[in-house]
């Protein structure tokens, strides 16, 4: 990827879980920002760069969860000292022009550590006071003056060690939602992770792949093996419709948006997307409930990819196995989730087995999502680490296995 010429530069951070950083940064580096723009941060990576960075990143950013602008900056350890800077330093007329004449849109998120300032809620009851601002929405259903606003224009405000960001969303609805995924099953997996998983092996951020196929054997509604195939087909996740229709994103109601800008980063997208079927690389999904089976073709069709999809009901036992070993890419179910520790030892065996010399997948990679280390020895193999993040409230590990290569 190639940005076109940016112009009036915004300081972007795009935000991901703790973690994510380093594939975070990967991502950006193939959309073309030198690894040495980039400032990784916790939970994000930061860099400078104008509409056509904004635009790519919101577009076309696997891992992200928020694209976020910087609009202001400053130090103060008192509720005073917040108003009188905040006036000054905060660019209030950006912010005041996301929300397109409805000041009423305008909701801020703070947090606040290690800092004189600590009260949330004070802190923003000053924030609307240094920007003139309303009562923000109610959080409830509405009020017959004030109906809930269709559209929030989110600010969030950091303050840490009495330095006070302020940042503007420019995504609108969180990017996990690519808005193909309908039907979930009992643990559903984030597509953001799903991605990064993938991410850890069997696909780059460039759409190549390792090798030539990957199998979830546990696919629930079909999120990994749908965004292996977005990222195979290299179809942004802004994209992933039928009808490769980019998403609706906050920053596109900015009155100063160049919109030859973001036409041309869409037809940019739609150049580089491979046609379907793939060459030389298939996806297999399988789960032994069918109607989860179901639920997966249903996504898939609504992302654009059920023809770069093989999806079956089948156990562990019968997974899918094409003729050439590729990887096997899937979240097995947890103990703290869907059955208790003991009764999952024998599926992490029977997974472990798959691989090993004289099982079914023999000379196929494992990478799985693990959160459970218990669950992890019931497997017999020697895994090692790749990606440590968090699901649903836990602290969940990208692991793999190598057993033929291994002595297995």
């Amino acid at each position: 990827m190639t940005p076109s010429s940016s112009v009036s530069p915004f300081r972007i951070l795009a935000q991901c879980p703790p973690g994510l950083e380093a594939t975070l940064a990967r991502e950006l580096a193939v959309m073309g920002i030198p690894a040495p723009a980039l400032t990784p941060v916790v939970g994000g990576v930061i860099w400078e760069g104008g509409w056509s960075h904004l635009l790519m990143a919101n577009l076309h950013l696997r891992v992200a969860s928020r694209v976020l602008v910087e609009v202001g900056s400053f130090r103060a350890r008192a509720l005073g000292e917040l108003v009188r800077k905040a006036r000054q330093s905060v660019d209030w007329e950006r912010v005041r022009g996301a929300a397109a004449g409805d000041e009423h849109r305008i909701v801020f998120r703070v947090s606040a550590s290690r800092s004189r300032l600590y009260h949330e809620g004070a802190i923003e009851e000053r924030f609307r006071e240094a920007g003139g601002l309303p009562e923000g929405p109610d959080p409830g259903v509405g009020t017959s003056t004030q109906p809930p606003p269709a559209t929030p224009v989110l600010v969030v405000i950091r303050v840490h060690r009495d330095r006070i960001t302020v940042r503007l969303d420019s995504s609108g609805a969180h990017l996990h939602l690519r808005g193909y995924r309908r039907h979930v099953g009992a643990a559903p997996m984030r597509e953001t992770l799903a991605a990064a998983l993938l991410l850890q092996g069997p696909l780059q951020p460039d759409g190549q792949w390792s090798r030539p196929a990957v199998v979830d054997p546990f696919c629930g509604s079909g999120t990994i093996p749908i965004e292996a195939a977005l990222l195979a087909r290299r179809i942004p996740p802004g994209m992933a419709s039928p009808d490769l229709a980019p998403r609706d994103l906050a920053c596109l109601h900015w009155p100063d948006l160049p919109p030859a800008v973001w036409e041309e980063e869409v037809a940019r997208a739609r150049a580089m997307i491979r046609p379907q079927p793939l060459e030389g690389f298939t996806i297999h999904g399988s789960d032994r409930d069918p109607r989860m089976v179901e639920a997966a073709q249903a996504n898939a069709s609504r992302a654009g990819v059920e023809g770069d999809i093989h999806l079956e009901a089948a156990p562990l036992s019968r997974a899918p196995r094409p003729d050439e070993p590729g990887w096997i890419v899937t979240n097995p179910p947890f103990g703290t989730r869907l059955g208790g520790r003991k009764s999952l030892r024998p599926l992490y065996a029977a997974l472990g087995r798959s691989v090993q010399s004289g099982g079914r997948m023999a000379g196929w990679n494992l990478l799985y999502l693990s959160a459970d280390p218990v669950l992890d020895l019931a497997t017999g193999l020697a895994l090692e680490e790749r990606m440590a993040t968090r699901h649903g409230g836990l602290a969940v590990r990208g692991v793999t296995a190598h057993p033929h290569a291994s002595g297995f």
